[in-house]
């Protein structure tokens, strides 16, 4: 009778320890979840901040330095306007849904809707992107026949090729931190797995 009293302490005191020890397992899991979501919300609100920037130049220099007249050079300006306005709107969609997905609760339906944002991610950053990027670089250059008349010939030069050399360098960067913020959310997908599992 003792030994069955002994034999059952010990399965509870082993029972207890695998218990505590699996909701300290957990406790990490959501922690490091938690960590990695704040780190794609840095990349989006980072990348909001820049395109605004970015936007508040370009209109602030079509209206007070370089005002366009022509009908070919107000389409161009106006592709690079709406090309930034757009980014901005799906960068906020993104946080948007981005913030709908709550890791803590009902994980296995917090997994697919992560699978989904995934998918989302990479079809603007597969489509969307290279779409805005290349009307940007349109109306960029459909400005260029007005500007002629105003700047000497080497300085259009220089300006033009200056964009596709600044061009290629953020495509690069921005590149990096694509695939940065593509495997943090897959690290999520895999986390949130873990907990299911």
């Amino acid at each position: 009778m003792i030994r069955n009293f002994e034999e059952l302490q010990n399965s509870w005191e082993s029972s207890k320890k695998e218990i505590t020890s699996s909701d300290d397992s957990l406790n990490n899991l959501y922690a490091s979840i938690k960590k990695k979501e704040k780190e794609n919300f840095f990349f989006y609100y980072g990348t909001i901040s820049i395109l605004t920037i970015t936007l508040i130049v370009i209109s602030l220099f079509f209206y007070y330095v370089a005002p366009v007249k022509e009908l070919l050079s107000k389409i161009g300006a106006s592709l690079m306007i709406i090309g930034l306005l757009f980014r901005i709107l799906v960068e906020v969609i993104s946080i948007y849904k981005a913030k709908q997905i709550n890791s803590l609760d009902k994980t296995l339906q917090q997994t697919e809707n992560s699978i989904v944002f995934h998918q989302f991610r990479k079809t603007i950053h597969q489509v969307v992107a290279p779409v805005i990027i290349v009307l940007y670089t349109l109306g960029f250059y459909m400005i260029t026949p007005e500007f002629s008349r105003y700047i000497s010939f080497w300085n259009l030069v220089f300006i033009d090729v200056s964009y596709i050399i600044m061009g290629s360098i953020l495509f690069v960067l921005i590149r990096r931190g694509v695939k940065k913020e593509m495997k943090i959310i897959e690290e999520i997908i895999a986390l949130k797995n873990e907990i299911i599992q």
